[in-house]
């Protein structure tokens, strides 16, 4: 690698400290406003100074601060600059589709991430047809988004699936280490899982399946007819087996799936958790950046849910997998 690997994971396992713990993020949900929530928050250093007269409603910009903080970190301590690409590839990819919409549609507003590596005004460029501009992995589903606008067959669902895949199939392709493209592979079959458990009919659920996980398109039909005994027998070696269950039981309930929908989102993390004492390669810097994107996921769903008057038991229901310490 370019930098000393070794020297890069001992700054890594100090910096977790400065992490927000999942039990914070309770405490901050048992908070009984969201102001008194929101000072909890700074008072762990979130967003870093300059904050000292920010209101609960100005939490984007503390998230927004901290994303930028560790961006920064990311400039000097990323193991590669493949390494940071893949990080902030999912920002690339919801910006590009951001920057699709908003000129096929006359959007106001600036809804632009402002972590990914790539300038707003670039992807706008390219949304308006100079496509050449970026690197196929985002042109390739910009082009194919805005044709489906030009056709007048555009639809949020069908605009947002063509983002996802082509962020998995980026993803695939330049992830070298093998714990995070196994991550990866998580997210791809939990994702098809829930695509099987969540459609009404099948060819809803085949088009938004992504290509690269390991399950079957014949064992995700399964999944979906909803016999029980023959899709758990075919998950029961995988560590699918419980998500798959959790599934159809409540779907066989006719709930929610509000907890199925919750261990959908936390599964990858989970897993990824699972090699939080691992001290060599990437598995450091990979762990910690996923910790993070979690901690600002929280920091946003904390706030905004208590600034919308949500209950504190349904907050926590939502809360992602964090640092714990």
């Amino acid at each position: 690698m370019a930098k000393d690997i070794v020297f890069i994971n001992g700054i890594v396992k100090s910096r977790e400290k400065s992490l927000i713990r999942y039990v914070d993020f309770i405490q901050m949900a048992d908070a009984p406003s969201a102001r008194e929530a929101f000072s909890m928050l700074k008072e762990r250093g979130f967003g870093g100074e300059g904050f000292s007269d920010a209101e609960p409603n100005d939490y984007e910009k503390l998230i927004d601060s901290e994303w930028a903080a560790y961006k920064k970190f990311l400039e000097e301590y990323s193991p590669s600059a493949n390494f940071s690409a893949c990080v902030f590839a999912r920002d690339d990819f919801f910006n590009a589709e951001y920057a699709v919409r908003k000129v096929a549609l006359g959007l106001d507003g600036d809804g632009f991430s402002t972590i990914g590596l790539f300038d707003s005004e670039l992807l706008l460029a390219a949304a308006g047809g100079k496509f050449d501009l970026l690197p196929d992995h985002l042109s390739r589903p910009m082009k194919e988004a805005t044709k489906l606008f030009e056709d007048g067959e555009a639809t949020g669902a069908k605009v947002s699936v063509i983002f996802l895949k082509a962020y998995y199939e980026y993803m695939l392709k330049a992830v070298k280490s093998a714990v995070w493209k196994e991550s990866v592979i998580f997210e791809i079959d939990s994702k098809n899982i829930a695509a099987a458990i969540r459609s009404q009919n099948w060819d809803s659920a085949v088009d938004q399946l992504i290509r690269g996980g390991k399950l079957s398109e014949k064992l995700l039909k399964t999944i979906f007819d909803g016999e029980e005994r023959k899709a758990l027998d075919g998950v029961l070696r995988t560590p699918y087996y419980d998500l798959v269950k959790i599934g159809l039981d409540e779907k066989k309930a006719g709930g929610s799936l509000a907890e199925f929908e919750r261990a959908i989102e936390n599964f990858a993390m989970k897993k990824l958790k699972e090699k939080r004492f691992e001290t060599e390669g990437i598995t450091p810097s990979l762990v910690f950046a996923n910790y993070k994107i979690n901690e600002l996921k929280n920091a946003r769903l904390v706030i905004a849910l208590k600034l919308a008057g949500a209950d504190k038991e349904g907050i926590k229901r939502r809360l992602r997998e964090c640092y714990e310490g």
